[in-house]
């Protein structure tokens, strides 16, 4: 009997991508298309170094508070997202600065 691929509105299949800030966990919403959109609307600011795109990107991923992500440093931010989008697509790029520090230990 051939097995059936059930999927769900309110769960992924996928396991979240967690991440921690101050030693607080944090998954992401889901990736939806409507996230999707929203990650792409700021994508073209966001590359040309617009900090704030940065930000609004980081905010569409996670529910990390404001008070808490605006005390984050932008190059944070910038691994943060990196990081995110290797393991939301499964990019085999060059590992982000957490995976070196990773490997270093």
């Amino acid at each position: 009997m051939q097995k059936i691929l059930e999927l769900s509105t309110k769960k992924s299949i996928h396991p979240p991508i967690e991440i921690v800030v101050d030693g607080k966990a944090y998954v992401n919403n889901p990736l939806s298309h409507a996230l999707i959109d929203e990650l792409k609307k700021h994508e073209k600011a966001a590359l040309a170094g617009d900090v704030n795109a940065l930000y609004a990107q980081v905010r569409a991923l996670y529910p990390i508070p404001a008070t808490v992500l605006n005390k984050l440093d932008m190059r944070d931010i910038k691994t943060l997202l990196e990081y995110t989008m290797k393991k939301a697509f499964g990019m085999d790029e060059k590992p982000t600065e957490v995976e070196k520090e990773e490997k270093k230990e």
